[in-house]
């Protein structure tokens, strides 16, 4: 556990937690901005199977803030390629490569045998889908969106039951795919913080940690450096 030293030392971690992050198996839907650093922090710190699901190619536009990619790979699957790289950063993480978009057909058979799903998606039609599935399989479904300085994280269908319309309508969802990172801008700052906070969390989900935003919504803004969380009233009827 050499690898790991550093991490273990921390109370909150030790062997213990060493083992139940090996033991534990992410799905992360997204290779982009947010997928990134969640994948490459969760790979780097021993999370012992992680998916990721992603049907895009990589462009020159996703450079500047999906740090993993390069020039020379613009077209190639981003799938193939993070998993290529995190695979060699850490041969002790099994990645799982689902180069797809999620859909009402495949999800199913893609979420199946995970314990965590990362929403790092920016299509409003499909964080529903991810939201209604988790929910219906009683998934903890990590949620992050990004949107210019902004960035919200939280933690939906885990000991408090929140559910995503207990934060967002369904409606502004939906009209989000108007409005996605290409359209509305996105600062990488921003993009790489929100996926690091996501991480965190499902780093303190695996631990069982009572630290968590589970029933919360961190809401910050990286331009004037005002960090909040809020409390979410759910119905607990998940």
């Amino acid at each position: 556990m050499s690898r790991y030293l550093q991490q273990i030392t921390v109370s909150e971690i030790g062997k213990k937690g060493q083992n139940k992050l090996k033991n534990t198996k992410v799905l992360i839907i997204g290779a982009g901005g947010l997928g990134t650093p969640v994948a490459t922090l969760l790979g780097t710190m021993g999370v012992g199977v992680i998916g990721i699901a992603d049907g895009d190619s990589i462009s020159k536009s996703n450079l500047h803030r999906q740090f993993l990619y390069y020039e020379t790979e613009i077209g190639l699957l981003k799938t193939d390629v993070i998993i290529s790289k995190l695979s060699k950063q850490n041969p002790e993480t099994e990645f799982v490569n689902f180069p797809y978009f999620i859909t009402e057909k495949n999800i199913q058979k893609t979420f199946t045998n995970f314990d965590i799903i990362c929403d790092c998606t920016d299509n409003g039609q499909s964080r529903i889908l991810i939201n209604n599935f988790c929910q219906e399989n009683h998934l903890p479904l990590v949620y992050a969106a990004v949107k210019d300085w902004e960035g919200y994280v939280s933690i939906l269908h885990h000991k408090n039951k929140i559910n995503l319309e207990d934060i967002f309508s369904e409606k502004s969802l939906l009209e989000s795919n108007t409005s996605s990172c290409e359209v509305a801008g996105i600062i990488n700052t921003t993009c790489t913080i929100a996926g690091s906070i996501q991480a965190n969390e499902v780093l303190k989900i695996i631990l069982d940690l009572d630290e968590q935003l589970d029933g919360q919504i961190m809401c910050f803004n990286t331009l004037n450096m005002i960090f909040k969380k809020y409390n979410i009233l759910g119905s607990k009827t998940n």
